[in-house]
């Protein structure tokens, strides 16, 4: 698991500037600039804003458990891969970009390597079902 997450104070900070400012979309959540999932790009220490409103930190925390935003997008993205194959391009990147985030991963989001995104589907698969059950 990712050991760079912010403190929720920071998180809440940041996803607060976030959904104020002219390029947040909030139907998807993500950046018009830098096309970010919000959510996630918030949560990560060394991420920085592309516009410049909020920086990258040194401070962190090494969760027991995933941030509660991180266990909504997996259950929110579970709806567009239960069954075994992403529902468009678009759910196909939010997969392998929430597995590479939180398992410090590094897949292309453009990959059609059928062994890359089988296991970005597993994990995030076992990560339903931790969260689900």
């Amino acid at each position: 698991m990712n050991k760079f997450f912010v403190p929720n104070n920071i998180y809440q900070d940041r996803i607060s500037i976030c959904r104020d400012c002219v390029f947040y979309f909030k139907p998807t959540g993500t950046c018009k600039d830098c096309g970010c999932f919000m959510k996630i790009k918030a949560r990560l220490a060394p991420m920085e804003c592309s516009q410049k409103k909020w920086e990258k930190t040194t401070k962190i925390e090494t969760p027991d458990d995933l941030p509660p935003e991180f266990i909504e997008e997996i259950k929110e993205l579970w709806q567009d891969l239960k069954t075994g194959r992403a529902k468009n391009q678009t759910a196909k990147r939010r997969m392998i970009e929430t597995y590479n985030t939180i398992y410090n991963a590094k897949y292309s989001t453009t990959t059609n390597c059928g062994s890359c995104l089988e296991a970005c589907y597993m994990g995030i698969k076992r990560l339903y079902k931790k969260y689900n059950d």
